[in-house]
């Protein structure tokens, strides 16, 4: 194994844990992410964020995704947990994310519960605090800019009680990436050329940063009526995957502020 391999292999070796606290597949056993997160996948535990530039809405589906995605994996752990979803109002105001709308039949169960909150110091603490009960599966905020020393508290808050909180923060005016504790970071764009449409758009999901991560991007189309992601064309995702080149092309390179 080349050296530089073997240290992506050991840079993650700080979170504790085994296999089966990490999920290793997106959209069933369609993209492989054991090749681009040296954990092996998703902590099931811990910080993630969703940078938004473009496209809000498909940020706020991804957003419930990554809130969802092991769902089916946790049943009887997930019962009685619900979602929380904090909307702080400086972000809503900004026009920075999309309203929610999931579909009216969605089951009781899993709706998440809404709380719109002025203050930004005040949505944190909210997220810290509710992450540290361990009474909630995930925390979605929508939340505008925060510090290095805030998302260290949320990674931490997470571990206490087996939380997974996805953060969706608007990628700042410079174009710079902020500096984050968040173990994945994620962006979703309109594929440029392709045709779209109101309920079947085409994204590059790009896995852009986090902790022992490898950029990679792929092909999905995002539905708005069912608030759902799915992959839009397996070959080119898998191309993708084998092919660094192809891996690295529509991954959002930024520089760090």
């Amino acid at each position: 194994m080349a050296e530089a391999e073997k240290q992506w292999k050991v840079s993650f070796s700080g979170l504790s844990g085994d296999s089966s606290d990490v999920i290793s597949y997106m959209f069933g056993n369609i993209i492989t992410l054991s090749r681009h997160i040296s954990l092996g996948g998703i902590a099931r535990v811990g910080l993630h964020e969703v940078i938004s530039r473009h496209d809000v809405g498909a940020a706020s589906i991804l957003a419930w995704y990554l809130s969802q995605i092991d769902l089916q994996e946790q049943v009887g752990k997930s019962i009685g947990r619900p979602v929380l979803w904090v909307r702080q109002r400086g972000a809503i105001d900004q026009g920075g994310f999309y309203h929610l709308a999931l579909p009216i039949d969605l089951d009781a169960g899993t709706r998440p519960l809404m709380m719109v909150v002025d203050q930004q110091a005040t949505a944190l603490w909210v997220c810290e605090e509710v992450a540290k009960s361990g009474q909630f599966l995930s925390i979605i905020l929508e939340t505008t800019d925060y510090e290095l020393t805030a998302s260290r508290r949320l990674q931490l808050a997470c571990e206490v009680a087996g939380t997974r909180m996805i953060v969706m923060r608007n990628a700042s005016q410079s174009g710079c990436l902020m500096p984050s504790s968040a173990l994945t970071r994620w962006k979703i764009e309109p594929v440029s050329g392709a045709e779209q449409n109101r309920t079947g758009n085409i994204h590059h999901l790009s896995l852009i940063g986090g902790r022992g991560v490898r950029p990679g991007s792929w092909k999905v189309k995002t539905d708005a009526k069912t608030f759902s992601l799915s992959v839009a064309d397996p070959l080119e995702n898998r191309l993708s995957e084998d092919n660094p080149k192809d891996r690295h092309a529509h991954a959002w390179s930024a520089p760090r502020c």
